[in-house]
């Protein structure tokens, strides 16, 4: 559905939005500020990070968030309001349903992209190694947001959110997006599984981040950042000789399986094509 059809309700969004632009951050804060919601998190996932080569520093490759009265947080808090008058359509719904990160939900999610049905009960090789590498990347994603400590959208302006609103959330930074993060290399991975699909499967990972946004739950460049940060860990996780060859057996599985599975619904395909061909602007 395209944003112009709601030009009256994004006029009201859009006055309410607007005028944050010359609000500076939130008072106080500092990169390197500890919320006790976000530390036993990192505690958790901590304990759990896979062996594996360092990963690059994306404190060093990331740009720095815009900063107040720059174009580009003026456009984030235009996109911002402009996408409230989303909520109840087919695209908020997709926006919600992806906001389950869950590795299992991370594979059946591109379903439609791939051109068949991929159930996670029998790809476990694959959601494994997405498990896997959702416990190496959290870490880092988050390393990379306390540096920034960006707000929320939500903490600007409480307009509609597509996903209740936990006091974890509120207290995590926005950027970059550990979603975006995450789904730019799950469509990366299954990329390099079925090739002659990338084009697709790349498209539904823009679609999986771009959800975010949708939501009021991240600024369309904290999006933007989680796509570098993706492609960036991804090609050097691909330098790494153990995550090669738990390539290989995820490869071997969805191969194994493909022959034998049906089309997605064609209802869920028409509504992420659609919100494919009409990203948040």
């Amino acid at each position: 559905m395209r944003l112009e059809r709601f030009a009256t309700s994004y006029g009201l969004a859009a006055c309410v939005v607007l005028p944050l632009l010359g609000t500076p951050l939130r008072a106080g804060a500092h990169p390197h500020h500890h919320h006790p919601a976000m530390a036993a998190h990192d505690q958790a996932a901590q304990a759990e990070v896979p062996a594996g080569p360092p990963l690059p520093d994306g404190q060093v490759f990331l740009p720095p968030p815009p900063g107040p009265d720059t174009a580009q947080r003026a456009a984030d808090a235009s996109i911002y309001g402009a996408t409230r008058v989303l909520e109840n359509t087919p695209r908020w719904k997709l926006a919600q349903a992806d906001n389950r990160d869950t590795p299992a939900h991370m594979v059946s999610a591109f379903s439609c992209a791939v051109g068949f049905t991929l159930p996670p009960e029998r790809l476990p090789e694959l959601v494994g190694l997405f498990t896997r590498l959702e416990h190496r990347l959290t870490p880092a994603v988050q390393a990379e947001k306390k540096l920034w400590n960006r707000p929320r959208p939500f903490t600007e302006a409480e307009l509609p959110r597509c996903i209740p609103l936990r006091a974890q959330l509120r207290q995590d930074p926005s950027y970059p997006s550990l979603h975006a993060t995450l789904g730019w290399v799950a469509g990366l991975i299954l990329a390099d599984i079925l090739p002659e699909r990338t084009a697709w499967i790349m498209q539904r990972a823009r679609v999986f981040g771009e959800s975010r946004v949708v939501c009021g739950v991240q600024w369309q460049s904290d999006v933007a950042a989680g796509w570098m940060n993706g492609g960036v860990l991804y090609s050097a996780m691909e330098q790494d000789e153990g995550f090669r060859q738990e390539m290989d057996k995820a490869r071997a599985e969805v191969t194994a399986l493909r022959t034998t599975m049906a089309a997605p619904p064609a209802a869920e395909c028409a509504v992420e094509a659609d919100a494919a061909a009409h990203p948040p602007q």
